[in-house]
């Protein structure tokens, strides 16, 4: 059972990193890679609504710094909602902040899904066999924790002449059943600043 929670945890995030997202860039009309030297989009998708959200911060040619928050419904006539946001604080600053969380060198969830796991005391299975031979085997076994919010976020970022993106499900809710875990820490600290700047994709 582990194992099929885990795989279709990465198998959902697969699907917003994938043609999910291309068929979405195509509604927004940008492109699907990133074009300014210093930029950054988070895409929030997943579950079963057919709505996503993107988040998108760069700086232009013109040292001019621009924010936008698309709304994406998608159906045999995509809509599109695209506004422009203004940060509380100074937009470098905001960047900066975004880097500073490792933005740039955060891994994707499915490389720490083995620090996600909950190790439980070695199993014991012993007894006769067929042939009536006595046998003893040890096994280690491990328990992971899944929600069924949905919640799956997806990183571009671009600065430094250096390129990362990463995915995460349902970040907040693994950072407070695996606090220890730094990447999960980053992550969400990522999520917190377009909170508190932009003030969208507010919890509860």
């Amino acid at each position: 059972m582990k194992t099929i929670q885990i795989i279709m945890a990465i198998l959902s995030t697969s699907i917003l990193m994938g043609q999910n997202v291309s068929e979405i860039n195509s509604d927004l009309k940008i492109p699907d890679s990133l074009s300014h030297k210093s930029e950054i989009r988070i895409y929030q998708g997943g579950g079963t609504t057919t709505y996503s959200s993107v988040f998108v911060m760069f700086k232009d040619d013109s040292d001019k710094w621009s924010s936008h928050f698309y709304e994406h419904f998608n159906g045999l006539e995509p809509q599109v909602i695209k506004r422009q946001l203004i940060p509380i604080s100074d937009s470098d600053f905001v960047f900066q902040n975004f880097i500073r969380s490792y933005a740039l060198d955060l891994p994707t969830m499915s490389k720490i899904n083995w620090k996600l796991e909950k190790r439980n005391d070695i199993i014991i299975d012993e007894g006769i066999d067929k042939r009536g031979k006595a046998f003893k085997k040890y096994y280690a076994s491990s328990t992971f924790s899944t929600t069924v919010d949905g919640k799956i976020f997806y990183v571009q970022v671009r600065a430094h002449n250096r390129n990362n993106s990463f995915s995460y499900s349902s970040p907040d809710y693994y950072l407070e059943e695996y606090p220890e875990v730094d990447e999960l820490q980053f992550m969400c600290e990522i999520l917190q600043i377009v909170r508190e700047e932009f003030n969208i994709w507010k919890t509860e």
